[in-house]
């Protein structure tokens, strides 16, 4: 059976959707919020109903249709059953070892949902919660795997995470996967049934800004978490091979994460920290003018399950540069693609980006071409003919 859409099915009603989650703009790391925030929009643009069940008290960017639900939330009559102290296992009575045990409880325990259609969870983190309560109310599960234990930890998968993880694969009615190739680690490594699982990328929204700025300096540009699977010392040793040969270019990093000490001490060590800025954390709109100045963008990841970076920056008319085993690589043919491992061969692209601008001009405008053909509402008509799979398989009436 295949795994992707080509005309998605359209639902013959509105569907109630309980959705599962612990990342949610504005508080977000990566692509997962992101991917919640942009589903859950699309979701309810086509009427459908959306339950978002978070362990975190918000704020959240506010999105029509959607209600956020949330341990240790007042009740209608404005009390608490508990604080929410007592579901992060904080207080004296508390049966719960974290906050991770008490939001699975939580989420099982909750009986006050109204009549509910599918269960959609994305990632480890309320996976035990999302089965049990999918378990009681007899209503089929979705899990949406972003990433696996597998991949953030470069193969030394910590047992209580991949547990998780595994519990939610094995319970789930439909797995929704963001590439192709993370679809075949799920049936590989977790011994997922390939047809019961499906592909579904992740997409981009078109940026407001419209026009390019012309930065003074050459800018390469990576955006994301300063983790060891994202490769970022492969873009440092390619900076080192670039900057003799351009010596206006700046290597700009922008995000967080616990390789930040390494590698500004491997920049230090390369003797390229005037051509490299450790910019940290950025907003959404300081992304936005990162992108609109830069140059090229670099995505050098060692397991990148989709790298909704790099689609940012091609939305936003930058040439980019991935590694192969990202899961843009899969949908892309204008950008160019390069073997995690090899630092000469993004030192000899990002080179020959700097040094032909109509090259540049090319990749930008093809790159931009592809990532705004589809968006986010194609990503959730195909997520409701998932939802529709699910409840006939699990022998539901629509």
């Amino acid at each position: 059976m295949p795994h992707h859409f080509v005309h998605p099915e359209v639902s013959p009603r509105p569907l109630h959707v309980v959705m599962v989650g612990w990342e949610f703009p504005p508080s977000h790391t990566g692509g997962l919020g992101v991917h919640c925030y942009e589903i859950t929009k699309e979701l309810t643009n086509l009427g459908h109903r959306v339950t978002f069940l978070t362990p975190f008290a918000g704020p959240f960017t506010a999105v029509h249709g959607v209600t956020f639900r949330h341990p240790g939330e007042q009740g209608k009559e404005g009390r608490r059953e508990y604080p929410p102290a007592y579901w992060e296992g904080k207080t004296p009575n508390s049966p719960f070892i974290d906050s991770i045990d008490g939001y699975n409880a939580w989420v099982a325990q909750r009986d006050d949902l109204g009549p509910v259609d599918v269960i959609h969870v994305h990632d480890w983190f309320g996976t035990k919660g999302a089965a049990e309560l999918a378990r009681r109310l007899s209503r089929p599960l979705v899990m949406t795997v972003h990433s696996t234990e597998y991949d953030r930890s470069l193969g030394h998968p910590w047992g209580h995470i991949l547990g998780r993880e595994l519990e939610g694969i094995r319970a789930a009615t439909r797995v929704i996967a963001v590439s192709r190739h993370l679809r075949q680690q799920l049936v590989d490594r977790y011994d997922a049934d390939p047809r019961r699982v499906r592909v579904i990328y992740n997409a981009v929204r078109p940026s407001e800004r419209l026009e390019r700025i012309d930065s003074t300096k050459r800018v390469v540009l990576y955006v994301g978490r300063l983790a060891a699977m994202k490769g970022v010392d492969t873009f440092l040793r390619a900076a080192q091979r670039v900057v003799h040969h351009f010596p206006d270019v700046l290597f700009v990093i922008a995000g967080e994460g616990p390789e930040y000490p390494r590698l500004v001490h491997l920049a230090a060590t390369l003797k390229i920290g005037e051509q490299v800025m450790f910019l940290g954390k950025v907003t959404e709109d300081e992304r936005e003018v990162l992108l609109s100045g830069s140059s090229v963008f670099v995505l050098p990841s060692i397991v990148e399950p989709f790298g909704i970076a790099a689609l940012e920056a091609m939305a936003a008319g930058v040439p980019t540069i991935v590694s192969k085993t990202s899961g843009i690589a899969e949908i892309s043919t204008g950008t160019f693609r390069v073997d995690f491992w090899d630092v000469e061969e993004f030192a000899s692209r990002i080179a020959e980006l700097l040094e032909y601008p109509t090259l540049r001009r090319a990749m930008g405008e093809m790159g931009q071409w592809e990532a705004l053909r589809e968006g986010w509402p194609e990503r959730a008509r195909e997520t409701v003919a998932v939802y529709l799979e699910a409840i006939r398989a699990a022998g539901d009436a629509l």
